[in-house]
């Protein structure tokens, strides 16, 4: 008998992580909940669910169900989580894992308390160039990794400071996980310039950072919405060693690499992950085994853009190790 799943929040990214257990053996999605209720009823018909509902803790307190996923605004994250997991539930929660250090931490408790399994969802890590970018420069001296996005309407839920935070928070945690990743090894502290430069809302809507790492790699972070350059396009990474250099365009589906002596060489992907990572989460829920991509790396990526907030705030290097050594 294959694992149970409950979604809360049936939009764009509910669907998504639906059809993608749709395609895989070991767990289906029986349960939808979400605040409109005929929205959560058309899921269940439309995914051969078992009921759709706008009471959450129906799902959360459903026996019958092994594992939630949080696919709702930002702000209302850490809150799910934590009544899931001690729930006795398993978590997939989208990115990020929450708005504030206090609550990842408190997510965090509630992971080691109920011993569950949580995983946040950063599916860019499994970009096949992604991939193999760390496969080719496993040990970078200095890593850029820009996301530049077209104008965020003022009007959009994730542009809310309190509801999504804007667009250098909701999405630049995929900016700092990606680092991060790339490092292979935490960050010690950021210096970062910009601001809010022109959203109404008053969020950080432009920034450029840097990141010390444990390892020595420094770190480059560009993110905003001023305008996606076509060039680049939205996403881009360039990665340096010691006679090494790659570049990655295209929404980092086109890597191109370059080795002393050699010829330059390019290679092609696609953007993959949602498959990948749900596919993490059901091994790790079946092995009882830690996700590839925990609650400690969504503390990390969180951390990362919050203390170069900071940063803009003092006018100086702020710390990232030493806050969640303490």
């Amino acid at each position: 008998m294959g694992l149970r799943a409950g979604l809360i929040g049936c939009g764009g990214l509910g669907k998504v992580h639906t059809e993608a257990l749709q395609q895989l053996d070991g767990m289906k999605m029986v349960a939808f909940g979400d605040i409109i209720e005929e929205r959560a009823e058309e899921f269940a018909t439309k995914y051969s669910g078992e009921y759709g509902t706008t009471d959450t803790q129906r799902i959360i307190e459903d026996p019958s169900i092994d594992a939630i996923y949080i696919c709702t605004q930002h702000d209302s994250h850490a809150d799910l989580c934590i009544r899931s997991l001690d729930a006795g539930k398993h978590v997939m929660v989208e990115k990020p894992l929450a708005l504030t250090v206090e609550e990842c931490l408190a997510v965090g408790e509630a992971v080691k308390r109920n011993e569950a399994i949580l995983m946040t969802a950063f599916k860019m890590r499994y970009y096949e160039m992604i991939q193999k970018a760390k496969e080719l420069i496993p040990e970078p001296l200095i890593v850029v990794m820009q996301m530049m996005d077209n104008r965020w309407p003022d009007e959009i839920w994730p542009n809310d400071p309190i509801k999504g935070g804007g667009n250098v928070l909701s999405q630049g945690c995929h900016s700092c996980d990606i680092l991060r990743y790339m490092a292979g090894s935490n960050p010690i502290g950021v210096y970062a310039g910009g601001g809010n430069y022109y959203q109404k809302s008053g969020v950080v809507d432009n920034l450029a950072a840097v990141f010390r790492f444990e390892n020595s790699m420094v770190g480059s972070w560009i993110q905003g919405d001023s305008n996606s350059p076509p060039l680049t396009s939205k996403f881009f990474l360039e990665a340096f060693a010691e006679g090494k250099s790659l570049t990655l365009l295209d929404r980092l589906c086109t890597l191109t690499y370059s080795e002393n002596g050699r010829e330059p060489q390019v290679f092609r992907g696609i953007e993959t992950g949602f498959l990948e990572e749900n596919r993490a989460f059901i091994e790790a829920i079946k092995t009882q085994t830690s996700p590839p991509i925990d609650h400690i790396d969504g503390l990390y990526a969180t951390l990362m853009v919050l203390q170069a907030f900071k940063s803009l705030k003092s006018g100086r290097p702020e710390p990232i190790a030493s806050l969640v050594e303490a």
